[in-house]
């Protein structure tokens, strides 16, 4: 092998290895970078520290249980009927009693010159004509007596039958005994009166999550997860409740950031707290700070490992 060969075969294999250095390289810092921005992903709504749930848990209780009372509309009940005051009597026309009319004696004869009394001429009977007279106004005043009679008789027919329709108090409690008035609460638990609808879930649920979920949830938002490892979704957890823990300050702009740097341990222990981007604002660098000391969380999984993480805290969350 001449000596320019073998100087070209280490020239190339020295490149070679450069190559694959810088690419080693290259994989660690990337796998660096992922260790120290952890993904967050989205845990499951409802009360609780169980980072494991893939499902939300319901809203209810264990067997059901929760109530919602609906009352049956009740039966209708006849109204008391109320008594009409009773109509005044119509006042009858006083009518005069006739008196007897006494005969008008006839004028006195007027002397005329005495003429032949024709052959058909019947003298006027004044007794009978006042006779005449009198009887006819004494059938005009029964046949008044005999209106007003009947008139009275149709009124008082009509009280009776309203009277009869009538219903005193006593009858009326005594047909709606043990009858609920509309006022009165329907009794709860009760059979035939109220319709139950039992909720099966737990307490801290939420609306529309699964009743397999017996434990609770991740304080999320999401109704399911994805399947994730369990340490990856224990430390979505903690950076959640950071999130929630830190307490912006008022009056400060909405572009300060700060960047803080922990450690995390397989014992759940969160230390070496370090801001290693500042937001050149006191007040805002101690409010991330005390977020860390607000936070609590449950035993982490068996496989979580100890490791160090970096996390932004914006005083506007992008969204």
């Amino acid at each position: 092998m001449s000596d320019r060969t073998t100087s070209s075969f280490f020239a190339s294999a020295t490149l070679h290895a450069v190559l694959i250095a810088v690419v080693l390289w290259f994989t660690w810092a990337r796998n660096q970078d992922d260790k120290d921005a952890p993904q967050i992903f989205e845990l499951v709504a409802g009360e609780g520290d169980n980072f494991a749930a893939t499902e939300a848990p319901a809203l209810g209780v264990p067997g059901g249980g929760i109530k919602l009372e609906i009352p049956e509309p009740p039966a209708p009940t006849p109204s008391p009927v109320v008594e009409a005051a009773p109509p005044e009597p119509e006042s009858s026309p006083v009518v005069a009693a006739a008196s007897p009319v006494e005969p008008t004696p006839p004028p006195p004869p007027v002397k005329t010159p005495p003429k032949p009394a024709p052959t058909d001429y019947k003298p006027v009977n004044m007794a009978k004509m006042v006779d005449r007279i009198a009887d006819k106004r004494a059938a005009n005043i029964e046949k008044k007596i005999k209106a007003d009679q009947k008139a009275a008789d149709a009124r008082a027919e009509k009280e009776a039958a309203l009277n009869a329709k009538k219903m005193t108090k006593a009858e009326f409690d005594r047909l709606n005994k043990g009858k609920a008035s509309p006022s009165q609460k329907a009794p709860s638990g009760g059979t035939g009166s109220v319709k139950r609808i039992d909720a099966a879930g737990i307490a801290g649920g939420v609306s529309g999550g699964s009743t397999a979920n017996k434990t609770g949830g991740a304080g999320g938002k999401a109704l399911t997860r994805a399947d994730i490892e369990l340490s990856e979704a224990y430390i979505s957890m903690l950076i959640q409740r950071l999130k929630q823990a830190h307490q912006k300050p008022d009056g400060l702009s909405d572009l300060l950031e700060a960047t803080v740097k922990f450690r995390l341990t397989s014992s759940g222990s969160v230390t070496n707290v370090t801001i290693i981007s500042s937001s050149r604002n006191s007040e805002y660098d101690q409010s991330v700070l005390a977020a860390f000391r607000r936070i609590s969380l449950p035993p982490p999984p068996a496989n979580l490992k100890t490791s160090d993480y970096t996390l932004t805290f914006k005083m506007r969350e992008d969204t």
